[in-house]
């Protein structure tokens, strides 16, 4: 049957008038096809993700900055997704925040912890065994020493570590050369030095975060992990699940092919940014972990009992004055639709 003219400009204005409604009817972030997602250089996944394709059809804008800086441009609003720790997303929830933690996919276990000298070792054979001793430490605005007041708090019944360690300031960098030197007895460190020091026989860990927790709660620790605000989530479950989904098949990717992160290989850059290269023991010990699937974690470790442990060492720990509700800064496990 044909159409009359007159029936035809009809039924295009219909259409044409449908369709408006429905773009209308999207959400803004939907409609936009590009996801930013900033994080720091620990966060190779993201980056793996990105230039293998693991993200599917997404247009992702990974970004690298400093640590401070994810949080700010979270805050800011300027980025979709970026890479913070779980301890700090509650944190920012109790300030009023309207930030979920939604997956540990690609997310770093969190071997920052504290070292001695080997032949020390005896003497100090535990975190209580420091009392009294010189505790060196990368600054009390860091998050590892925020962290660590927490354990001490939950694990060791310590108030104030202040008072119990003879603390002692300096650059992280510098801490494990000021052990060597016996200017400090132990040094809390960051993770690229904690690695290090792991490779070198002149140290000895005698505590890690995510070791910690795991002994006394079963679940691990990381340091960061993909957050974005809740409206975001709530519009974009699907492109939320694509992400983490790149994530899961990035981590995979590198536990797989670790030569490509060695000195020479496709991703040295990388892994060089990330402290992996600072000597050959280092390497050699990131690398080992990678492979044993111990450096990432995937979004099989996102769960009820995950997220309980996290809040039952903040309530232990007295992290914080007042606690919000799990579901207010972790999003659900299970929320998110199977990515297509």
């Amino acid at each position: 049957m044909k159409l009359s003219a007159p029936l035809t400009a009809t039924l295009g204005r219909s259409l044409a008038v449908g369709a408006f409604a429905a773009i209308a009817a999207v959400p803004a972030h939907a409609q936009d096809t590009t996801v930013s997602m900033t994080v720091e250089a620990s966060a190779i996944p993201a980056f793996i993700a990105d230039d293998r394709g693991f993200f599917g059809d997404l247009d992702v804008e990974v970004s690298k900055v400093g640590y401070d800086q994810v949080q700010a441009l979270l805050v800011a609003g300027d980025t979709d997704i970026a890479w913070m720790s779980p301890i700090e997303t509650v944190q920012f929830v109790s300030e009023g925040s309207d930030f979920r933690y939604f997956s540990t996919a690609g997310a770093q276990n969190m071997y920052n912890g504290i070292v001695v000298q080997a032949d020390n070792a005896d003497e100090y054979p535990d975190v209580m065994s420091l009392e009294g001793k010189r505790l060196g430490i990368p600054g009390f605005g860091t998050g590892t020493w925020a962290t660590f007041r927490a354990f001490s708090r939950a694990y060791y019944g310590v108030e104030d570590p202040t008072t119990v360690f003879d603390v002692v300031t300096a650059s992280s960098g510098a801490l494990l050369a000021l052990v060597e030197r016996g200017q400090v007895d132990a040094a809390l460190l960051f993770s690229g030095s904690s690695a290090a020091a792991r490779s070198l026989p002149q140290f000895k860990t005698i505590f890690s975060f995510t070791e910690a927790m795991q002994e006394n709660a079963g679940q691990p620790m990381v340091i960061n992990g993909a957050v974005a605000t809740a409206s975001w989530l709530k519009e974009n479950p699907e492109t939320a699940a694509k992400i983490v989904k790149g994530l899961d098949d990035a981590t995979k990717w590198i536990g797989e092919n670790t030569a490509a992160f060695e000195d020479g290989g496709e991703y040295a850059d990388l892994a060089r940014d990330a402290g992996w290269l600072a000597g050959p023991e280092t390497a050699q010990t990131v690398l080992t972990l990678i492979k044993d699937g111990k450096w990432y974690l995937t979004s099989d470790a996102y769960t009820p009992e995950w997220i309980g442990a996290i809040y039952t060492l903040l309530e232990e720990g007295k992290f914080l004055e007042t606690l919000p509700e799990q579901d207010a800064a972790f999003l659900a496990p299970g929320t998110l639709p199977a990515a297509q």
